[in-house]
C-alpha cells in the first residue's frame, strides 16, 4: 500500500473476538503510532453501531481496525471522523462501479442493501480527541448472510471474486487521504462530498421514531451527527441516530 502511516504498523490474526477490542485494550500496554492497523480473518465477537454484531465468514470479507490520534479535534466534532471515513470506503468501492452510496450515519449502502458499516470508538482526553479505533467491516466474497435480508457483498454486486489484501491496500490509501484533508481543516469540503454521495440525499421517504411515522427528505447533518430533515410543511427538525428509523 502506498500510504505515509495507515498500516505501515501492521497486525494480523487469523481469529480475533474483535479489532477494535484488540487495539483498544493494546493502546494501555503499547505505545502503537497512528495508523496502527489490525486485521482479523475472523472475528467471532464481532461489534456494530450500539452494541449491534457484526457477522462474517472466514476469508470472505474485511474486517479490520485501525488507529488514528485526531488530537486536533475539538470533542464537539469528532463526527467529522465519521464523515471521512465513510467518504473513504466510498471512494474505494466507486473506483469497483459506481451506485455505492453512504447510508447516515456511516454504513455504505448499493441500492437498498449494505456492504460495509463502521464502529468508531473514541477516547476522550481533556478538550480533544485523543485516540479514535476506527472498526471497518467489508462484505467482500461472503454469498450467504443468515437473517440478514437487506446485507450483500461486492461478489453479489459485481458478480468476481475479488482479493482481500487488494482492496484492504487501496482501503487505507483513500482512508489517509481522506483522514489528512480532516487534518489540512477540509470539513466544508469533507462535507460536502458526504452529503453528494448520501442514501436517500434531497429525496421524500418513509420515516419512523417510536410512536410516529412520516415522510420527510434529509437536507443535512449537523456538526454533532444529528441529521437534518424537511418535512412537507416546510419545518425542520434534527435527530439523533437512536431516534429514527429508514422505513421506505
Amino acid at each position: 500500500m502506498e500510504t505515509l502511516f495507515i498500516g505501515k504498523k501492521y497486525y494480523s490474526f487469523q481469529e480475533l473476538p474483535s479489532t477494535n477490542t484488540w487495539l483498544m485494550e493494546s493502546l494501555v500496554a503499547h505505545k502503537l503510532p497512528e495508523g496502527t492497523l489490525v486485521l482479523a480473518d475472523h472475528q467471532t465477537e464481532g461489534k456494530g453501531q450500539f452494541g449491534a454484531i457484526w457477522s462474517s465468514e472466514p476469508s470472505s470479507s474485511l474486517t479490520f481496525s485501525i488507529l488514528l490520534k485526531p488530537i486536533f479535534l475539538p470533542i464537539s466534532n469528532t463526527y467529522d471522523i465519521s464523515i471521512c471515513i465513510a467518504l473513504a470506503i466510498h471512494d474505494c468501492l466507486n473506483e469497483l462501479r459506481p451506485g455505492f452510496k453512504i447510508k447516515w450515519p456511516n454504513d455504505i449502502y448499493f441500492e437498498n442493501k449494505k456492504v460495509a458499516g463502521i464502529l468508531i470508538e473514541n477516547q476522550i482526553h481533556k478538550s480533544s480527541c485523543e485516540h479514535s479505533v476506527v472498526g471497518i467491516g467489508l462484505n467482500v466474497n461472503q454469498t450467504e448472510f443468515f437473517k440478514l435480508p437487506k446485507a450483500t457483498s461486492l461478489k453479489q454486486i459485481i458478480g468476481v471474486n475479488f482479493p482481500v489484501q487488494n482492496l484492504l491496500d487501496r482501503l487505507c490509501e483513500t482512508i489517509e487521504a481522506r483522514y489528512l484533508q480532516l487534518r489540512a481543516n477540509m470539513y466544508p469540503s469533507l462535507l460536502k462530498s458526504y452529503l453528494e454521495h448520501m442514501y436517500w440525499f434531497n429525496e421524500i421517504h418513509t420515516f419512523q421514531t417510536d410512536a410516529l411515522q412520516f415522510n420527510a427528505s434529509i437536507i443535512g447533518v449537523l456538526r454533532n451527527g444529528r441529521l437534518l430533515l424537511k418535512f412537507s410543511d416546510g419545518s425542520k427538525r434534527d435527530f439523533e441516530i437512536k431516534e429514527l428509523q429508514f422505513i421506505a
